[in-house]
């Protein structure tokens, strides 16, 4: 009697992109259906072409698991191999997957620096300064980050968040404007210049509005 031969092939209910197999009648191991295809009950397998199949199909599953954590918002490949090195995949296994899922063009470290700063700059402005530290924080390389934010105009970026709130400072002295509108401008990155002339601009924006 042939040991290690294909009795059944069922697709498991749980996770139907992946197939039980069972040898000589007993369930053997679950593999990922790309790399079950080949397979046919009363096929024979080898200990060498079992060992071969589990390897193929942890690529698998590690490529499956990055896909699935890239599928609900884009992520920077450091963001990606944190995740799966959390899950305790082997490193050099995760080099792979990143690798492969870069030259698919499903993790691009320059298309998401450009995209962070587009939103930011169209939603959320923020620094240059505190931009490239929230790029910086996903692992997003110097060099990068640099070309990404070259166009931040911080004057023009300070004046659109603070003219947005400026109906909250109304009736301050113009010290207690200066020191709350300050403050949050320097909560948000911008430097001593930029929010020294931003202050001064809008009050007296502010205080010819009021007269």
């Amino acid at each position: 009697m042939d040991e290690n031969k294909i009795t059944r092939l069922a697709v498991q209910k749980r996770n139907p992109k992946r197939v039980n197999v069972y040898l000589d009648g007993n369930f053997a191991f679950g593999l990922y259906r790309e790399t079950a295809a080949w397979l046919e009950i009363g096929q024979v397998l080898s200990d060498e072409k079992i060992k071969k199949l589990l390897d193929t199909d942890q690529k698998n599953e590690v490529y499956e698991k990055a896909l699935e954590f890239i599928s609900f918002k884009p992520r920077t490949i450091h963001e990606t191999r944190i995740k799966l090195q959390k899950s305790g995949y082997d490193e050099e296994l995760i080099n792979s997957t990143l690798a492969e899922l870069s030259e698919n063009g499903l993790l691009d470290d320059e298309i998401y620096a450009n995209l962070w700063v587009e939103e930011r700059s169209s939603f959320k402005p923020r620094s240059r300064r505190m931009i490239s530290y929230e790029l910086r924080r996903k692992g997003i390389s110097d060099e990068l980050i640099q070309s990404a934010v070259e166009e931040i105009d911080d004057y023009k970026a300070a004046l659109e968040i603070a003219e947005k709130r400026l109906y909250r400072y109304e009736g301050l002295s113009r010290m207690e404007f200066r020191n709350k509108l300050g403050n949050f401008l320097a909560g948000k990155g911008f430097s001593y210049d930029v929010i020294s002339e931003t202050t001064q601009k809008l009050w007296h924006q502010l205080n010819s509005s009021t007269k």
